[in-house]
């Protein structure tokens, strides 16, 4: 009886975890891509717009985002695009700064690959052994599969045609880096943070992971790499710049993918590949 018992239990434990657990990585849907498709029934997939890339969290080679867009040549996620395209038309009217410039966004495996390949080659040649050269090169640029402008979602901006952390200095970049929330980007590895994003201070570095969550980063002064951490402390409620002052979001995190979407969800992302999942839901106030 024992044994019959802990059977049926082994079994209810598979059919929960195969309920839950991600069934392939390269589902192609809604959003960046869908990393989990747990439940066909769930009319949300996970949008990927929190997702954790960098060397501890790395992409598949063959991983490549939908829904790319085009801005002047250059590739992004869609999201992003129409993100960035109504920042500078708010950039250029408030701020009168017309001289923004997008230098790469969306970067397929194989050219990051290169990128750090010919990284490595060049301090190599400047004396370093391979192994330093392969640290020393990871510190200013991502390994391919850590890169985050695999998944369509981040931008590399300047004035000059070069990415140099005097961009911080220059009119944009101090635009950039108090108003870039307010349109979903945030300064992706800030300058006292290089310990947690262990990157290099890059102010022309923007990654879009949408309203409310760059706003709440912003006010909080913490990375992505801290922000499921965040929110798993408790809901965090952002009010919506809108002209509906009722209006307000809330964020949200859950261990497993909902069962049911919760009323007002807008979007699901998971955080660290599988480490939870962050849910954005969008309310108003009862009259």
């Amino acid at each position: 009886m024992y044994y019959y018992i802990l059977a049926v239990l082994i079994l209810f434990a598979w059919i929960l975890i195969l309920r839950f657990v991600a069934v392939a990585d390269e589902t192609s849907g809604a959003g960046v891509q869908v990393w989990r498709n747990i439940d066909t029934s769930i009319p949300h997939t996970d949008s990927g717009l929190l997702w954790l890339v960098n060397q501890s969290y790395s992409l598949p080679p063959t991983f490549t985002p939908q829904n790319l867009a085009t801005y002047q040549g250059v590739r992004m996620h869609a999201s992003a695009h129409a993100a960035f395209t109504q920042m500078l038309a708010v950039m250029q009217a408030e701020g009168g700064i017309h001289d923004l410039q997008l230098v790469s966004a969306y970067r397929p495996y194989d050219y990051q690959r290169n990128l750090f390949d010919k990284k490595v080659g060049e301090l190599i040649s400047q004396g370093h052994s391979a192994a330093a050269a392969d640290e020393l090169a990871s510190k200013s640029l991502q390994r391919p599969g850590a890169s985050e402008h695999q998944t369509g979602l981040a931008l590399d901006v300047t004035v000059s045609g070069y990415l140099t952390q005097d961009f911080a200095a220059t009119a944009a970049g101090q635009w950039l880096a108090v108003n870039s929330h307010r349109f979903g980007f945030i300064i992706r590895y800030p300058r006292h943070k290089t310990e947690i994003t262990q990157i290099i201070y890059e102010p022309w570095h923007l990654r879009y992971v949408g309203i409310p969550h760059a706003q709440i980063m912003w006010e909080n002064g913490i990375t992505l790499e801290e922000y499921a951490q965040f929110i798993a402390s408790g809901p965090y409620i952002n009010w919506c710049d809108s002209n509906e002052r009722r209006a307000y979001y809330l964020v949200t995190y859950s261990e497993i993918w909902p069962e049911k979407p919760p009323a007002g969800l807008i979007d699901i992302s998971s955080a660290r590949h599988g480490g939870g999942y962050i849910m954005t839901l969008r309310r108003v106030m009862s009259e």
